[in-house]
């Protein structure tokens, strides 16, 4: 049994420490204040993964703290860091600050990093990256820490951070504190100097707009040129107004800063406001005068009093205001960055750190837990677990609706709760609204049904920049991309609602099954924001699998996944749309990997996208589970809440049976489907709700459920929805759903006829018997059969027996029958099986613009036959299996495999073996980021000649062959040495895949 550990949370900030810190979160709750103020929510206590035991942990990924990590680990020192955004050098990046480098040559990182001209971010960022990885130093991005711990000593033992994988523990001996604000100082209790309320001075910087006089902005020169294209960036200074240093009031700070600055013509803009902190730590030693000797001045301002093992490396050191605006300088950053990591690279080998502090505090805390998802680890990141004794996060906000997440169906539903009256409050990590059509930069309608609102949305962002504006887009399921954003933002503060950027989702507040807000991870530390109805708009159900809820993804029984991306970006782009690789977008570790990636191959634009352009994400299991089936049948619903458009874009392989018997249809040929309101609804839970990519269909479904306007329409009718339950005080399932479906029907969400929909499911027993008949005519009515298997298969069963069927309509039957695992018609695959010299034309993996069949006709002949379960139909399958080179179609391996794994037999680990040990076939597993950027010789020979898509064919058939080895008996071990090996890829499907099916 574990030693039961602790980790002390005081909050976050230090702040919160007494009762009168409590009560300045007023100032952020909101409506209804009559209710009684719950201070802080349990978490009850669970155990968390240890990724890393290690010297140094740096928290932040600065310019300071890089070149922290760095000269501790040139010194001896293990080091790992942890960065909240998606890049690194956020001093620079996510400020816009690439004016205020000047070199200085003060130290050789500075020359390397900094160099004659004006940066990219795209350089600041790739160099700041391989600066790391040429140390060897792990490190992680989009991680916000949460918690400290403490040795039985006080002092700090490691960290505790937060992501879309849940929390993850480092064990460090010392902590480098590089955030913005001190968090981890915070956390910890050191004291600090007040944030006084009243107006305060920030900066803005934004790229390409006009000057607003009377804000007397800075022209920064030179201008950025990229692509023959000159613009001009402005730097404001404003006097915003702050209550106290809560998130809250930097969120709402940052929004009247865009309120100010944004027009027409800006083609970016900072992510985050910019201030020299005017509260400081109270530090070992205090430097008043106004000296910018960063090489000389004391370490000791840089550590909070009273506080061993740790260093504050940012503007909240004890030093004079001047000298802070002196320090943000990026080359007084490295400067003093690499004293602080040769300093604590000294120290830390003479610190033994004692037992972790067991000992417990008193909170007020209300009836409600918190409930957090964490992700499996993958074997080489899990060296050990920590047990959590009791957390209590801390209430930050209390409003009617919260939203988790802006994009597509986030930022309308947050539109139209607020239009409602609705006290709605609007998170979202990144720092605009819109999601995959703006921060994504697929600028693009693809397909979709673009009534209702969805044609407010284009009407109204098209005239953003008034009539005739040189950048207003010609084509109509187009639009700049800042115009869609600055639109989204401006609805919902018109309206009422607050947004808040730079906060994940990690966890919910759940009573008796019953939701009652969300958990957010701040760069401050972790909050729970209250609220009557919430709404997951996360696109991956993120927030509902926290509370509980149950969800489909790759795992053991699929590694089928669409392609995913990340997209290069310039100024004044909108549609840079990707598919090079495979993306779990809630894995930190993928994400991280992917950004990587991304910006080695784009290393010459501009910048890199920061949202990952993927397609497909987990899927709750709701109420209702929409089919492929219910799609091809038009299927009706009384309670449909979104209509949806589309052709079949599968990024990929299909694995719903029926495609392999009959493919999608190709390009342009749309399919509409209905999604119920029951698809929305998280199985057991109540008052949630999840909108977009998460919602509960299959997988191979999701193509025609995607499209952005039908999710525009989606995410407005739940805001409409919420504000109904708000104001009647019912559960979403009690709700008079009609109600809300005639004013859908009123704005041109849905089409009339939906009020007087009734459910059209099970098709009638006439109408199967037809479609029986008419199988052998091209599989015509396969999906009225399928629809209703249970009916259908004593006829096929039947039909198949009859000896007036020609040859051809007998195999057909015996291909449906075998192809849903049925072995009546074996014999008859087997014989159409050995009718094949040879190969067909197969399926090499593809993924933009994949449409239409993923497998051939010898390839679905050979999983039906294997899918009889019958050893003797082995040999037939072995032949085919024998004639397999490098180079042949995926689908044949992956036909092949399915084959061999549905009879289990050793009689085919023979020949998996040697087509594993074919040359080539072995060795694309990527373990670290090193191999995750693509620079390795082979890796670039494969893409040069075959191109980009060729590394997932190889991979895909690798994984495949290691799966179907082990699932036969593997006898020398090769399967499941291979499988090993991908449980640890960083490539987050892959590793859920080996995981799986390593676990069965």
């Amino acid at each position: 049994m574990k030693r039961r550990e602790f980790i002390k949370n005081v909050s976050l900030g230090s702040a919160f420490i007494s009762l009168t810190g409590f009560y300045s979160i007023k100032s952020v709750a909101s409506k209804p204040q009559d209710k009684k103020e719950e201070l802080y929510v349990k978490r009850p206590e669970c155990e968390l993964p240890i990724i890393q035991y290690t010297d140094v942990v740096v928290i932040g990924g600065s310019t300071a703290g890089i070149a922290a990590a760095e000269a501790a680990a040139k010194n001896g020192t293990d080091v790992f860091l942890v960065c909240g955004d998606p890049y690194l050098g956020a001093d620079i990046c996510s400020t816009y600050r690439f004016w205020d480098i000047e070199p200085s040559e003060k130290t050789d990182l500075e020359s390397r990093l900094f160099h004659n001209g004006l940066h990219t971010p795209n350089e600041i960022k790739k160099g700041l990256e391989d600066v790391l990885l040429e140390q060897d130093i792990p490190f992680l991005l989009s991680s916000y820490v949460s918690n400290i711990l403490l040795d039985v000593a006080g002092d700090p033992a490691g960290i505790v951070f937060a992501n879309r994988s849940g929390e993850q523990v480092v064990k460090a001996g010392m902590i480098i504190d590089a955030t913005e604000r001190a968090t981890a100082a915070r956390i910890l209790g050191s004291s600090f100097t007040e944030y006084p309320s009243g107006e305060h001075t920030f900066e803005f910087t934004v790229l390409g707009n006009n000057p607003k006089s009377e804000y007397s902005p800075k022209k920064l020169q030179p201008k950025v040129e990229v692509n023959g294209t000159s613009y001009q960036a402005l730097r404001y200074r404003l006097n915003i107004p702050m209550k106290d240093n809560n998130f809250a009031s930097f969120a709402e700070a940052e929004q009247k800063a865009r309120d100010i600055t944004w027009d027409a013509d800006q083609v970016d803009a900072s992510d985050r406001i910019f201030q020299i902190p005017p509260d400081h730590i109270k530090g070992v030693q205090r430097i008043e005068e106004d000296t910018t000797d960063f090489l000389r001045i004391p370490l000791d301002c840089f550590r909070p009093e009273g506080q061993k093992g740790l260093f504050v490396l940012s503007g909240c050191a004890d030093i004079s205001r001047k000298n802070a605006r002196q320090l943000m300088n990026p080359s007084n950053m490295l400067l003093i960055g690499q004293r602080v990591g040769k300093e604590v690279a000294r120290e830390s080998k003479q610190i033994t750190r004692g037992r972790i502090n067991p000992r417990q505090e008193k909170y007020p805390s209300a009836n409600s837990v918190v409930t957090q998802h964490q992700d499996k680890m993958r074997p080489q990141h899990q060296f050990d677990s920590l047990r959590i004794e009791d957390e209590h996060i801390p209430v930050i906000g209390r409003y009617d609706m919260v939203v988790m997440g802006g994009g597509a169906s986030g930022a309308p539903a947050a539109i139209s709760a607020a239009r409602e009256g609705v006290n709605t409050l609007l998170v979202e990590y990144l720092h605009g609204l819109g999601g995959t059509g703006t921060m994504g930069l697929i600028g693009r309608y693809y397909h979709g049904y673009r009534k209702g609102f969805t044609e407010e949305v284009d009407r109204e962002v098209k005239a953003m920049g008034g009539e005739g504006h040189p950048r207003q887009r010609e084509r109509d399921d187009e639009w700049v991309r800042d115009w869609k954003m600055e639109w989204f933002r401006r609805e919902i503060k018109k309206a009422g609602g607050d947004i808040w950027f730079g906060a994940l989702g990690c966890g919910a507040v759940v009573d008796d099954n019953v939701v009652k807000g969300i958990v957010i991870a701040t760069p401050q530390g972790k909050g729970v924001v209250l609220a009557e109805k919430v709404m997951d708009a996360t696109g991956s159900g993120d927030i509902a699998i926290a509370a509980g809820a149950g969800y489909e993804y790759t795992s053991g029984d699929t590694v089928a996944i669409q392609g995913a991306g990340l997209p290069h970006f310039n100024p004044d782009d909108y549609y840079n749309n990707t598919d090079w690789t495979f993306i779990n977008d809630s894995d930190v570790f993928d994400v991280t990997r992917t950004f990587l990636a991304g910006r080695n191959k784009f290393q010459k634009a501009y910048d890199t996208g920061k949202l990952p352009q993927t397609r497909e994400r987990r899927r709750i299991a709701g109420d209702y589970k929409v089919s492929v089936l219910d799609v091809y049948n038009n299927r009706t619903y009384p309670d449909t809440i979104s209509y949806h458009k589309s052709s079949f874009d599968t990024h990929g392989f299909t694995i719903d049976p029926f495609f392999t018997l009959k493919p999608p249809e190709g390009s342009g040929i749309d399919v509409f489907a209905e999604l119920p309101l029951r698809a929305m609804l998280p199985k057991g839970l109540e008052n949630i709700i999840v909108s977009g990519l998460g919602t509960s269909a299959h997988r191979d479904a999701m193509p025609v459920m995607r499209m952005q306007p039908c999710l525009q329409n989606q995410g407005y009718a739940v805001g409409l929805l919420a504000a109904r339950a708000i104001r009647t005080e019912k559960k979403f399932r009690e709700v008079d759903f009609n109600s809300v479906q005639k004013k859908l029907v009123e704005i041109g969400n849905l089409p009339e006829r939906v009020l007087e929909a009734k459910d059209n499911y099970p098709p009638s027993q006439e109408k199967i018997r037809k479609a029986v008949d008419t199988l052998p005519q091209d599989f015509k009515g396969l999906e009225i059969v399928a629809w209703n298997l249970k009916e259908a298969i004593p006829l096929l069963k039947q039909k198949l027996q009859e000896s007036e069927e020609s040859k051809e309509s007998r195999i057909i039957y015996a291909y449906v029958l075998g192809i849903y695992g049925y072995s009546d018609g074996w014999k008859i695959l087997r014989d159409a099986v050995d009718e094949y010299n040879n190969w067909d034309a197969g399926w090499h993996y593809t993924g933009m613009g994949q449409y239409g069949a993923s497998s051939s006709r010898l390839d679905g002949l050979i999983m039906a036959l294997g899918r009889s379960g019958k050893a003797e139909a082995l040999p037939s399958i072995i032949r085919h299996a024998e004639n397999l080179n490098l180079l042949s179609a995926f689908s044949h391996f992956r036909a092949i495999v399915e084959a061999c794994e549905s009879i289990g037999s050793l009689q085919a680990t023979p020949v998996l073996t040697r087509l594993l040990n074919m040359p080539g076939i072995r060795g694309y597993a990527v373990i670290n980021y090193e191999e995750a950027v693509f620079t390795t010789k082979s890796v670039r020979e494969i893409e040069s000649h075959y191109g980009i898509t060729e590394i997932r064919n190889r991979t895909l058939k690798e994984l495949f062959l290691a799966r179907g080895l082990y699932q036969c008996g593997d006898p020398n071990g090769l399967g499941e040495q291979i499988l090993r090996e991908y449980a640890n890829d960083l490539r987050g499907h892959y590793a859920r895949h080996a995981r799986g099916i390593l676990e069965q």
